[in-house]
């Protein structure tokens, strides 16, 4: 049987979130922000940067990537502006909104909260991005392919990242995948690249795990919402253990091409990764 997408939806979703974008965080209309969010709207990572400026005024953001599943909208955005000194910001966050009659019913974010910190803003502690479900799932209806696609994806994670199993990479990423990273570009293309990068990090971590807290799912698209856990108590290419926990949030996107990863972006807090004893980029 074929599954019947609402595409109307997830359209009507997509330019909701995109007027948001366009009147709150471009044209700084902030006094309308009740158009666009209901008033028991749960926020999960309240961020009051977003919408003072006290730290960053005419602080703008653009959307880079842009992903509505059914009642969800996953993207990644830059945050640019200035500081009241006159440094230049660049930012990098990815958002998760749930939509509900035409408005915003529920948020969550993952924020390079390293750069918050550079710029003397207090970055807040780590919100808990996790969904109250035991195990991440897609909502709504979905085509055959979507759900592949998401299954391919968790059992990435599952497999190679939490059970360590680098041997099977190639399972789920294709041999030239390319990678990229929403804050720097010194991050290599390709199976081999990944496969020493993250003998790297398990090593670093030998405890490490990732548990996904959201998944959308839409045409040839995933992304996540995902939270890291390790303690750096292993040598790495770059020094030696801190005994140091690791919690760290990211958001990934990935394009799925012929049953295999062929693209990866990525957004992480940095920051997190910094307190465990890591450099940053």
């Amino acid at each position: 049987m074929t599954t019947v997408i609402p595409a109307g939806q997830r359209t009507r979703n997509a330019e909701l979130v995109r007027e948001l974008y366009g009147t709150l965080y471009r044209e700084r209309r902030l006094e309308e922000t009740g158009r666009f969010f209901h008033a028991d709207c749960v926020e999960h990572d309240p961020a009051d940067w977003r919408t003072s400026d006290d730290a960053f005024p005419r602080l703008r953001a653009d959307i880079d990537h842009l992903v509505a599943d059914n009642d969800r909208v996953m993207l990644f955005a830059t945050w640019t502006g200035r500081t009241r000194s006159g440094a230049d910001l660049r930012l990098h966050t990815a958002e998760l909104y749930r939509l509900r009659d035409g408005g915003v019913a529920e948020h969550w974010s993952v924020a390079d909260r390293d750069v918050l910190a550079a710029h003397g803003v207090d970055p807040g502690p780590e919100r808990d991005g996790r969904p109250a479900a035991p195990a991440p799932v897609l909502h709504g209806p979905h085509s055959d392919t979507e759900r592949a696609n998401a299954e391919l994806v968790l059992g990435a994670y599952r497999d190679v990242f939490s059970e360590h199993r680098l041997d099977l990479a190639e399972r789920y990423y294709h041999q030239d995948y390319r990678h990229h990273n929403m804050r720097t570009d010194a991050v290599p293309d390709g199976l081999d690249a990944f496969k020493a990068f993250f003998a790297d990090n398990i090593a670093a971590f030998p405890d490490l795990v990732t548990t996904v807290d959201h998944v959308v799912a839409a045409d040839d698209r995933v992304m996540v919402f995902v939270t890291w856990t390790g303690t750096l108590t292993g040598a790495w290419s770059g020094g030696g253990p801190s005994g140091a926990p690791l919690e760290m949030r990211t958001c990934d996107q990935f394009r799925i091409e012929r049953g295999k990863v062929a693209e990866h972006w990525e957004v992480v807090d940095y920051l997190a990764l910094g307190r465990a004893g890591l450099p940053t980029p």
